[in-house]
């Protein structure tokens, strides 16, 4: 069972290696860290349940409690590391996006809130609203709507409406021409990243168990 966790990671850091490129390689570097650090850590607890087993028959009510207290050590371990990992993933994506769409210097916060506070009411009447976001990316005029529509705001809106990013993402990097760039590409690769983080967690709580 160890195996299939250390094909998952094995296949995130694969997925990671060829996108570590420029201003991005810091916060992938991370995202590879953390995911890594989950390996370490289920081979300390299994390393403690392993010492444990000498325990077992000559006090079986500590040994219960025990073994719970490990593996809710790793359990606890683990959420960490996954976390902290999809959060400086996240953060990459951010970086990329601001790298493809950039932010009118004019508008004030004020202006951004009132723009995006309008784009969500729109949205929120559509019950699949990528499309309609990629179409006002290609009609509108205005920069701070293109950039709040394509960039991080647009982004966290649809993860919000639990809308999977990955074709939208495709016909965004399409529309920008940008998929042989840096930015693109973590742009294309970011919700297989996610997966693949999720992957790692499956696998660890199978041999959990």
């Amino acid at each position: 069972m160890k195996t299939d966790l250390e094909s998952a990671i094995e296949a995130l850091q694969n997925m990671v290696l060829p996108l570590r490129q420029g201003e991005f390689s810091l916060g992938l570097g991370k995202v590879s860290v953390y995911v890594q650090s989950v390996a370490k850590s289920w081979d300390l607890s299994y390393a403690a349940l392993q010492a444990l087993e000498q325990k077992r028959a000559v006090d079986p009510e500590g040994y219960s409690k025990a073994k719970a207290a490990i593996k809710a050590g790793f359990q606890k371990s683990l959420q960490n590391s996954l976390a902290f990992s999809r959060l400086n993933l996240d953060t990459v994506l951010v970086q990329a996006l601001e790298a493809l769409v950039s932010r009118p210097r004019n508008p004030t916060k004020t202006d951004e809130q009132k723009k995006s506070d309008a784009l969500k009411k729109t949205f929120d009447r559509l019950t699949s609203p990528q499309e309609a976001m990629l179409e006002h990316y290609r009609s509108s005029s205005d920069p701070l709507n293109k950039y709040l529509v394509a960039g991080p705001w647009g982004h966290q809106y649809l993860q919000k409406r639990k809308i999977d990013l990955e074709e939208y993402d495709r016909q965004l990097c399409e529309m920008l021409a940008c998929q042989d760039t840096s930015a693109g590409r973590i742009v294309l690769g970011y919700t297989g990243l996610c997966r693949a983080i999720d992957e790692v967690g499956v696998r660890a709580m199978q041999i959990l168990d």
